[in-house]
């Protein structure tokens, strides 16, 4: 009887296993509108993303992470070499965020469309996250634009990260600042 109730108890664990990674997960947004993709090969990483977010292991924890009212200014430079004719996209600010405190960002790279735009999360004990944007949508209608950060690295207790950050807010083109606020999940 014990034999028959811990196999029912192992193929339900399995079939659930089964189901539950089966889900194909969206962002977190009703924004329906087309998405732009940075395809990650032949670019320069800080880091590995490609290698080692295949091969994590689940000995971290996993936690929501909150930012709130992140702000920056945000420019172009035609003259950088390797992205011309195309700007190079360099993106800073700050803001306060759950688990890493008053932080600084840096997102920058060739804004081609196909380069992907590297970023790097700065905690207020230094400790750096390492991200790109995997996908940049703005509702049409709102004007609200709804960033897919993937998180690949970082350094400190940082180090071995990975994880999903979904940023909503406001860019000003005629300010050329931006502000944003989101969360996301990240294992460490």
């Amino acid at each position: 009887m014990k034999t028959k109730l811990i196999s029912l108890a192992l193929i339900g664990l399995l079939l659930s296993i089964t189901v539950n990674c089966s889900h194909d997960y969206t962002m977190k947004s009703d924004v329906q509108q087309d998405v732009m993709e940075s395809p990650l090969a032949n670019y320069e990483f800080i880091g590995n993303p490609l290698g080692k977010t295949l091969m994590k292991s689940d000995n971290g924890v996993t936690k929501t992470i909150k930012f709130y009212d992140g702000t920056g200014p945000f420019g172009f430079d035609f003259n950088v070499d390797g992205c011309a004719p195309d700007p190079y996209l360099t993106i800073t600010g700050n803001g306060n965020a759950s688990h890493i405190g008053y932080y600084t960002v840096e997102n920058y790279g060739c804004y081609d469309g196909v380069s992907p735009i590297l970023g790097i999360i700065t905690a207020a004990n230094r400790d750096k996250i390492y991200t790109y944007v995997a996908s940049a949508v703005q509702n049409q209608d709102t004007g609200i634009w709804t960033y897919h950060y993937v998180v690949y690295d970082g350094t400190g207790r940082f180090t071995d990260v990975y994880g999903d950050i979904y940023m909503h807010g406001n860019i000003d083109f005629d300010n050329w600042t931006w502000a944003m606020s989101g969360e996301g999940e990240i294992t460490y």
